[in-house]
Parts: structure tokens; C-alpha cells; sequence
């Protein structure tokens, strides 16, 4: 096996034993997290060196990448008061970073479209949001299952707002990178147009946040779980069901 191989399983271990050690002995859950976080950032690191480029050229490192923001944002919210809602959150990230072993993990060296600064500013940007509005989800199932203290609705209210943010961040940035590749801020594609969608959506969670009737713990929550199927359909929807695009090799 290469560096990639032993990185790669590795930190799949260390992410098992954090799930087991959520229950068998949360006091030292983070360790093996942080230490799985390392070697998923090294084996990320390792196929940038190879291609001496930013690794995001096919399905494999979409998702593997994805994952990774997944569980460093796991890392950061490690003090939620609800296990549920690290656990939800966690699984999202383990899913993806399964299914990632189904692709080929070949290096492909970026095709000349993905050779400016926008690219790897959009892509990472997307991912955090994606993250945080996983996050946002987990929290509102959570406070909707009365698993953890009212204290967790803020962190649904917070994943929406800063992935809004970060989301809108990346919209720039693509719209810029859209432009240098093929001339264009917007295209129709597919998954250009459901991150539209996708924005809109999330925009109006916050909107609602001032009319009274929708201003309430429980809809922000349901508002959130949908957003995230949503997100699902923005992201892996558009890759699987909607044939081929400009964003057909992410």
C-alpha cells in the first residue's frame, strides 16, 4: 500500500474509535477525532503533492474532502450539549467518507478550466456550508426530540446563519471562476442552478427569523432538516440524476 492507503484507513480507524468512545468513554472521545482529522489532512495533503495542486478533481476526493469539513467542524462543536446531534452530525461526515472508497481513487491532474485561484476558494467554501448546514439539521432533530438542553436550538440558528455566509463566499467565488473558465458568471446547469435554489432557500430561514409565527425553535428546526435535503440534492442529486455538467468531474 502507499503513503495515501495507511492514511486513508487510518484515519477510518480513528473515526470508529471515536464513535465507540462517544459511549464507552466520552471524557477522551476528541483524541481519536483530532488524531483521525491528521491523518485525513495528511492523506489530503498527500495527493495535492502528488499533482501539486489543490486534490479536487474527481468523486473520490469531492467526497473525501467533504468529509474532512464534516469532521473538523465535529471537532469544533465537540462541547454540544447534545450526542445526538454530534453523533448525526459525525455520521453524515462517515458516510460520505465511506462511499468515497467506492470510486477510483486514480490521480487525475486538473484540467486546464480548474487552474486558477477561484477554484480552490469556491470548493472549500462549499463545503463548509454544506457542513455547517449539516450541523444545523442535527441540532434541530435533536431540540425536536427533546435529546439536549433548549440551549441547542442556538447552534441551529447559528449553523444557518454561518452557512449562509460562508455559502454566499462561495457563490463569489464560483461566479469568478465561472467567468475565468467559460466566459460566463451563471450557467444553467444543474448544480449552479440548485445552489441558487439552495441560497434562496436558506435566505428565507433567516428572513423568517422576523415574522412572528414562523420565529419559533420547532419551524426553524424543520425549516433546517429540509434545507438539508436540500443541500443533498445540491450536491450529490446533481452529480447522480442530472446527467452530466460543467460540475460533472466534482
Amino acid at each position: 500500500m502507499e503513503l495515501f492507503d495507511y492514511l486513508y484507513y487510518g484515519a477510518a480507524l480513528l473515526y470508529l474509535a471515536y464513535g465507540v468512545m462517544e459511549f464507552a468513554a466520552p471524557r477522551f472521545r476528541n483524541v481519536p477525532l483530532g488524531l483521525g482529522i491528521a491523518c485525513h489532512l495528511g492523506g489530503f495533503l498527500c495527493r495535492a503533492y502528488q499533482i501539486w495542486y489543490f486534490p479536487l478533481t474527481n468523486k473520490f476526493e469531492s467526497f473525501y474532502a467533504f468529509a474532512l469539513a464534516v469532521f473538523a467542524l465535529c471537532l469544533a462543536l465537540r462541547k454540544s450539549p447534545s450526542r445526538f446531534h454530534r453523533l448525526g452530525t459525525f455520521g453524515v461526515g462517515a458516510i460520505f467518507y465511506a462511499v468515497a472508497a467506492w470510486f477510483p481513487r486514480e490521480i487525475f491532474y486538473p484540467p486546464p478550466l480548474m487552474l486558477t485561484i477561484w477554484y480552490p476558494l469556491h470548493v472549500p467554501a462549499s463545503f463548509l456550508a454544506y457542513a455547517l448546514w449539516t450541523s444545523a439539521a442535527f441540532a434541530g432533530i435533536a431540540g425536536l426530540a427533546k435529546t439536549a438542553e433548549p440551549p441547542i436550538h442556538r447552534l441551529v440558528d447559528e449553523g444557518v446563519f454561518w452557512g449562509q455566509v460562508v455559502f454566499s463566499l462561495s457563490m463569489v467565488f464560483g461566479g469568478a471562476w465561472g467567468y475565468v473558465a467559460w466566459g460566463a458568471y451563471f450557467l444553467w446547469d444543474p448544480k449552479v442552478v440548485w445552489s441558487v435554489i439552495l441560497w434562496l432557500f436558506y435566505s428565507g430561514i433567516l428572513h423568517l427569523k422576523y415574522w412572528p409565527v414562523a420565529n419559533r425553535p420547532r419551524v426553524r428546526a424543520v425549516l433546517a432538516g429540509t434545507g438539508f435535503l436540500i443541500m443533498l440534492v445540491a450536491y450529490v442529486g446533481t452529480s447522480f440524476l442530472f446527467g452530466h455538467g460543467s460540475h460533472s468531474f466534482g
